[in-house]
C-alpha cells in the first residue's frame, strides 16, 4: 500500500476484470473488488439525467461483457450510487466523492492514461 492508501495490486487485479477502455469483462470474485469495480461503472453512468429503466439497462449492457446488467444495476441501487423512484420508473446517479483506489481505478481508462 502506498502513501495514499491505494493498494497497487489490488487495483492491478481488479483491472484485469476491464478492457483496456474500461468495459468490465467478468465480475470479481472478492467482494471488495466488486464494490471497486462498481466504482468505474458508476463513474459512466451520466450526472443530474434522469433516465428511464430501459435507459439505465442498455448503458449498462453497453459497459460490460458478461451478460448480466440486471446485477449491476441492483448493486448500483443498493450501495445508493443509483437512485430510483418508489414505482423504478426514473433513475438518477447519486453524486459521490470517489474513494482513492476506484480514482486510480478509473483514471487508468481515461482517454489521457491511453
Amino acid at each position: 500500500m502506498n502513501e495514499d492508501g491505494i493498494d497497487p495490486r489490488r487495483i492491478d487485479r481488479v483491472a484485469r476484470c476491464f478492457d483496456s477502455t474500461g468495459r468490465l469483462l467478468r465480475w470479481p470474485s472478492k467482494r471488495a473488488d466488486q464494490l471497486l469495480a462498481l466504482w468505474v461503472v458508476w463513474s459512466y453512468v451520466p450526472a443530474d439525467i434522469q433516465m428511464s429503466e430501459p435507459e439505465v439497462s442498455s448503458m449498462l449492457r453497453d459497459w460490460h461483457g458478461y451478460e448480466d446488467y440486471a446485477l449491476l444495476r441492483r448493486e448500483l441501487c443498493d450501495l445508493d450510487m443509483l437512485r430510483r423512484t418508489p414505482n423504478g420508473r426514473i433513475y438518477r446517479r447519486v453524486q459521490h466523492h470517489l474513494p482513492p483506489e476506484a480514482e486510480a481505478l478509473v483514471a487508468r481508462f481515461s482517454p489521457a492514461a491511453a
